[in-house]
Formats: structure tokens, sequence, C-alpha cells
């Protein structure tokens, strides 16, 4: 009768011990990719101040403006959808060298940005894709202002 008790104890110990053991060996979760929305923002800040040196052409201000407001909106839904871990802004860019010719690289910025917007708003959610379309309809817009 003892040895029953015992090895009820034993049978009711393993199959509790059992999702303890499995809970410990089980690898975690891989990371999620990159949110496709963190690329944008980067490139919207760079071109910002890309933007900002240019002090001889007149929209130059206006631009750097409006791809601050983008890479701002897009950081924002960034962090709607994967809330940041810290309360740390993400890095301003450095100031990029000047380029030979900088009017013809921010147009090279801008064309970029719309190809990489363009390309995005297919894979992602309606709501998402309103706002990256609305970037790269803006984008469109800055290059045609430096054409």
């Amino acid at each position: 009768m003892i040895s029953e008790s015992v090895s009820r104890r034993r049978v009711l110990l393993a199959v509790a011990a059992a999702p303890l053991a499995v809970a410990c060996t089980t690898e975690p979760p891989a990371p999620p990719p990159p949110d496709p929305l963190s690329a944008l923002a980067a490139q919207a800040r760079t071109d910002a101040a890309l933007a900002r040196t240019l002090t001889t052409v007149p929209a130059a201000s206006e631009i750097a403006k409006a791809r601050e407001t983008h890479a701002a909106l897009l950081q924002a839904e960034v962090d709607r959808e994967r809330p940041p871990l810290s309360s740390t802004a993400p890095p301003v860019p450095t100031t990029p060298p000047t380029p030979p010719d900088p009017v013809a690289a921010l147009r090279t910025a801008l064309d970029g940005a719309v190809r990489e917007a363009s390309a995005a708003v297919a894979s992602l959610p309606s709501h998402r894709a309103g706002l990256v379309g609305s970037v790269a309809a803006g984008c469109a817009s800055l290059r045609e202002v430096l054409a």
C-alpha cells in the first residue's frame, strides 16, 4: 500500500515537472525582423541633414523641414508598432560630408526615397501603406522642386 502511494507521488511529480523541463530547454523566440519603416525614417533624417547643408538653394530649408516631418511621422509609427525598450530617441545623423554636387546628391537621395517607399507600400498593412505612400508622394514633389 505504501509503495503504491509513493508511486503515485512520483508520477504526479514527474507530470508536474515535465512542462517546466520543456520550458527551461526551449530556445527563446527569434527577434522580429527590423521594421521596414525604420530604414525609411533613417533615410529621411539623412536627407534632411543633407538639405540643411544647401544654404544657397532657396527651397533647401523647406525640403529639410519636410524630410524631418517624414522622419518624425515614420518613427512615431515604428514606435507605435514596436514600443522602444528605452526612452532614448533615435540617433540624429551627423552632418554628412558635402558631396561634390550636393543638389544632385539630394535629387538622387529623394529619387531613392521614392523608390524605397513605393516598394515598401505593397507589403504593408493599409494603415501603414497610406503613410508610406504619402511620404513617397511628398518625396516626388520635393524632387520636382529641385528640378
